[in-house]
């Protein structure tokens, strides 16, 4: 059997490699508690049974009714146990699908990995997540390539491997490669395939070596992002929470949270509307008023325009709908040059009609103000 989610906006990611230790549950988690504190609505599956992302959010699964595993066993009726009397809420937008350690036995209960992911497919049907509102699912899976991994690869559009700075990163490089090699030959769209360089540390000439090499064997596919290496993130987990409510001033929340929007403007629409032109940029572009900085847009099907930058940490704020589409906000920003994006309908786009714009680290563009002090 094949699926692709393509067929809504919804991205499934699985994040997945063999070998352990690479951060594989740190990004899990931290990619969605800063998904979320962007507004994004996110799905985390703990895929995998030793329950990782369920403990490292402060959830305790033994003391749950229900798991994963009991939505997904074979001797209970599809339909009996729902979505929403097993998925945890950990924080605003983000929800957990919890694992405990009977999870592994699924592999023993399906006779083939065919059938678990039937059953996968039916519990996280993409078109139900969608109209509930998620906007990106991520899957943790298990350190091996089991029928876990592979069901959870199957189902997925796109796959983040993590990669540490070590010698035997490099050495399963070629294994996690062939597998998703493999997989791609049965899918009628292949998987999406991004890297993600973790455990950095820009002291460490190896570390420097095994970037390069990385970026050598996959390309573009390499997120620029470097998560770097801090023992916060034990400290986060040994508390329950991620770095984003447990140190939001830290180097490491910083980084995941430089990954979340990466991760968001690789899944953008790029197409701007440019031909607003000249005129359009000086009667829509941002300009000081009183209160602060009006932004605004004009974009007449917009059911909903946000917009975010670092002057509000990158959470987005809803823009008011005037006549005719016009879509306005005022935000109090101080003097210096400002990164901006807004996000419309929930694809984030450059200001149309600003055209001030710097490269990011991500390989795009933001469009950026430069404020003077009053005077």
């Amino acid at each position: 059997m094949t699926h692709d989610f393509g067929v809504t906006s919804l991205r499934i990611v699985a994040i997945a490699n063999q070998k352990g230790g690479c951060g594989k549950t740190t990004t899990s988690i931290h990619l969605a508690a800063c998904l979320s504190h962007l507004q994004h609505k996110t799905l985390l599956i703990d895929f995998d049974p030793q329950g990782h992302s369920t403990c490292g959010l402060g959830i305790h699964a033994e003391k749950l009714p229900h798991t994963l595993f009991d939505l997904l066993h074979p001797a209970i009726a599809p339909g009996s146990l729902t979505f929403s009397e097993v998925a945890v809420y950990a924080r605003p937008h983000l929800y957990v699908m919890p694992a405990y350690v009977v999870l592994g036995d699924l592999e023993d209960l399906y006779p083939d990995a065919e059938s678990l992911q039937e059953a996968f497919l039916r519990a996280f049907d993409p078109e139900a997540l969608e109209r509930e509102g998620f906007e990106t699912v991520l899957i943790d899976c298990p350190p091996n390539l089991g029928k876990l991994t592979r069901t959870a690869l199957r189902a997925a559009g796109e796959v983040v491997v993590p990669v540490e700075p070590s010698f035997f990163s490099l050495h399963g490089l070629a294994k996690i490669s062939e597998t998703l090699e493999k997989i791609n030959l049965h899918r009628e769209q292949p998987l999406k395939i991004h890297a993600l360089m973790t455990l950095f540390d820009a002291r460490n000439p190896f570390s420097g070596e095994v970037h390069a090499n990385v970026r050598k064997h996959f390309g573009t596919r390499l997120f620029q992002t470097l998560i770097r290496e801090d023992g916060l993130f034990k400290e986060a987990a040994g508390a329950g929470q991620t770095t984003v409510d447990y140190a939001p001033q830290s180097q490491a929340f910083e980084d995941y949270r430089d990954l979340a929007l990466e991760f968001l403007e690789r899944g953008m629409d790029e197409s701007l509307m440019d031909a607003a032109g000249l005129q359009g940029a000086r009667r829509f572009g941002p300009r000081r008023v009183v209160g602060g900085m009006l932004f605004q847009i004009a974009h007449e099907q917009a059911q909903s325009v946000e917009i975010a930058g670092d002057f509000n940490r990158w959470i987005p704020e809803k823009l008011r709908r005037r006549e005719g589409g016009l879509w306005q906000l005022v935000l109090p920003v101080a003097a210096g040059r400002h990164r901006y994006k807004f996000i419309v309908d929930g694809e984030w786009r450059r200001d149309p009609y600003q055209p001030l714009q710097l490269r990011n680290g991500f390989g795009g563009y933001d469009s950026y103000l430069e404020l003077e002090h009053s005077r």
